[in-house]
């Protein structure tokens, strides 16, 4: 009889194992994805019981071991929550790119007009600019490149104030991280050249 157990309780473990190699390569994954590969919802709420799987959201579940690093674990939780369509930008991008030293205390993310939340961790920017120009894609999930994160942040100004917009430009040009050019190519791109020249000769005076 306890060869039997112990025999049980390897096919299990056996499982198991299969079960979580195969989540691992989901990245950030909702129940019916795991479903997919013939993982039950008991077994998920097992594996997650056990720590074998991170819960991450309200249905929104990660293998521990997922390529996704964990410092990019939130804006990969953020992109999947809000769709295809979703691009971290904001704030949250400006100190990405360290062109602000304020730690944002939620994270903010480009959405289409049919996108919002009641979550306090996400704060949504329902834009209707192209979500593909000026962004960097890193598989799992994109934000704004550093170009389209100082125009942006001159856009929506008036949301966390003039000063971190024109600071944010001021940084990235003396880093030598991009150049006056880039960015009025970039605000060009996304057609926002007069929002750039409504603050620009603060940037550079």
């Amino acid at each position: 009889m306890k060869k039997m157990g112990s025999a049980r309780k390897r096919k299990v473990h056996d499982r198991e194992t299969t079960h979580t190699d195969a989540l691992k390569g989901l990245g950030v994954f909702r129940l019916k994805d795991a479903k997919k590969l013939g993982v039950s919802q008991p077994t998920l709420s097992r594996l997650v019981f056990q720590q074998k799987i991170l819960r991450v959201g309200h249905g929104w579940y990660l293998h521990p071991g997922s390529a996704i690093e964990p410092q990019y674990r939130d804006f990969a939780v953020a992109c999947a929550m809000f769709g295809s369509k979703s691009v971290v930008g904001g704030p949250t991008a400006l100190f990405h790119h360290n062109l602000i030293e304020q730690v944002p205390n939620q994270i903010w993310i480009l959405v289409d007009y049919s996108q919002k939340t009641r979550d306090p961790l996400y704060r949504c920017l329902r834009t209707k600019v192209n979500p593909k120009e000026g962004v960097e894609d890193h598989k799992y999930y994109r934000i704004t490149n550093i170009e389209r994160s100082i125009v942006e942040a001159m856009r929506y100004a008036s949301k966390w104030g003039q000063r971190t917009a024109i600071q944010a430009a001021r940084n990235a040009i003396a880093g030598k991280l991009t150049s006056e050019a880039k960015i009025y190519r970039q605000a060009k791109a996304l057609g926002l050249q007069k929002v750039l020249e409504k603050y620009w000769e603060a940037v550079v005076t």
